[in-house]
């Protein structure tokens, strides 16, 4: 029995490394709260779990770790945790997690016109942390007001480990509009151009209208249903321009049915890129585009395109 112990204690054993770890049952001791009072409270996943304030107007909330976290040759550096939130589909209100000032983690974007809910269930979510990096993890929301504009946002368990199991990263979805938009539904205004894209290439763009003539909501709905089960880290990226200045006007990502990002009013040309966190582990999910030309005979025809979309996951 002693030369098995001894045995046994001779193997390898992975080196789990806990960078940070933090349940709040004990308090908010391993925090600093830049802005607003955070509390520990229930419901929480076990004991009592991290609760962002709210506010009667606008405001934005910050908590951090009090300590500076050094990844300097680590490798594999992952946080974890739970989280519980119901976060109001009211343009202001966000919820986003950093490391440093990198947001590794977006359950709302304050664009997001739409109620992004975990249904009152805590769910384990983890975000890949960049290699070899130094910095605070920080939480951060913001709200409008603390009835139709608030974020219910609880956070347990937080936990930062390198020397994990190394994730991969997948391509979940890669569409450069070069050939045809054969994997997408158009509706209306929306239709393929092969000059219209980023670079004079293929893309999806609203032709036609004609200044004053169209009033409506244009759709181009991604086909196929996207899996996000067993993935995080989720990113989507694209290139797009959105031509009108007109406040009514929109370019819009729908995800589920709910807006989770729009740009309104003034036209520009950039590249999103947009953290899928709260949706991550669901099995079937819909993406669409919506051209919104809400002027009508107020006159600016909004014109909009989408091209170089991707999306991709660890797992």
């Amino acid at each position: 029995m002693e030369q098995k112990d001894a045995f046994l204690d001779s193997l390898p054993r992975p080196v789990e490394n806990v960078i940070f770890r933090d349940d709040f049952d004990n308090g908010l001791a391993q925090w600093n709260q830049t802005s607003g009072t955070w509390l520990t409270s229930t419901p929480a996943m076990n004991g009592l779990a991290l609760q962002a304030p709210s506010s009667a107007t606008a405001a934005t909330f910050n908590i951090s770790t009090a300590a500076t976290l050094d990844l300097t040759g680590k490798t594999g550096c992952v946080l974890e945790y739970d989280t519980q939130f119901l976060l109001k589909g009211e343009v202001g209100v966000s919820a986003n997690v950093q490391f440093g000032s990198t947001v590794v983690g977006t359950f709302k974007d304050t664009s997001g016109a739409s109620d992004i809910s975990s249904a009152t269930s805590f769910v384990r979510r983890k975000a890949l942390l960049p290699a070899n990096g130094t910095g605070r993890i920080s939480f951060v929301s913001s709200v409008t007001n603390n009835t139709t504009g608030f974020a219910d946002w609880r956070i347990d368990n937080v936990v930062v480990r390198c020397n994990d199991k190394a994730s991969t990263s997948t391509t979940v979805l890669d569409d450069n509009f070069n050939v045809s938009a054969a994997n997408w539904s158009l509706n209306s205004l929306w239709t393929f151009n092969a000059t219209a894209g980023f670079g004079g290439t293929g893309g999806l763009v609203t032709i036609g209208g004609g200044g004053n003539a169209y009033t409506g909501t244009s759709n181009a709905t991604y086909v196929p249903s996207i899996s996000l089960s067993g993935r995080f880290g989720c990113e989507l990226q694209m290139f797009y321009n959105h031509s009108n200045s007109a406040a009514e006007n929109c370019l819009a990502i729908n995800w589920n049915s709910n807006r989770i990002w729009a740009h309104c009013g003034t036209g520009t040309a950039g590249t999103l890129r947009l953290l899928l966190t709260a949706n991550e582990d669901t099995t079937a999910n819909t993406l669409q585009f919506r051209c919104i030309d809400a002027n009508g005979a107020l006159g600016g025809n909004n014109t909009c395109t989408v091209d170089q979309l991707t999306l991709t996951c660890q797992q």
